[in-house]
């Protein structure tokens, strides 16, 4: 795709990661609407110290779209030591949830702009989920969410 727009949530620029990546556009509450704003609704999951990551909703068809945040490895995926940690960590199965590590860099001070982004997530009332890591969600999507970002 040539002609794609490359967007960067926040904080992604000054890291190490993106070096050679040329970026077009930035999402961000200071940041100018992006072109496909009437389609899908942004979400800027902040509050951590360690990052932050930008949720999707598609609008028509009822779908979030998640990164990091939640997530939902089959069963079958999770075998040996990795499985083991990914099973102690809560990311495996339809229980799956948010990696512990990430929970706890939004302690002390990040919860509250945690659970404003939880929340306009869970307002978005998604029927579908589409996630980056794991079994995506087919119906009924927003119980899911709402089960798997518990912890907030």
């Amino acid at each position: 795709f040539p002609d794609a727009a490359v967007y960067a949530p926040p904080g992604l620029e000054q890291r190490k990661v993106a070096d050679g990546i040329k970026f077009h556009a930035r999402f961000g509450k200071d940041e100018p609407a992006t072109p496909f704003a009437d389609e899908i609704e942004t979400c800027i999951i902040s509050g951590s110290y360690f990052m932050e990551e930008v949720e999707f909703f598609h609008k028509a068809s009822k779908t979030a779209i998640i990164c990091d945040l939640i997530q939902r490895f089959p069963e079958e995926e999770a075998s040996g030591f990795k499985g083991m940690l990914m099973k102690m960590d809560g990311l495996v199965g339809k229980n799956g949830s948010t990696p512990r590590e990430w929970r706890f860099s939004f302690w002390p001070f990040g919860k509250g702009a945690l659970r404003t982004s939880r929340d306009v997530m869970l307002d978005w009332n998604a029927e579908r989920m589409i996630i980056a890591h794991g079994d995506c969600v087919k119906m009924n999507a927003n119980v899911v969410m709402k089960q798997a970002l518990a912890w907030i």
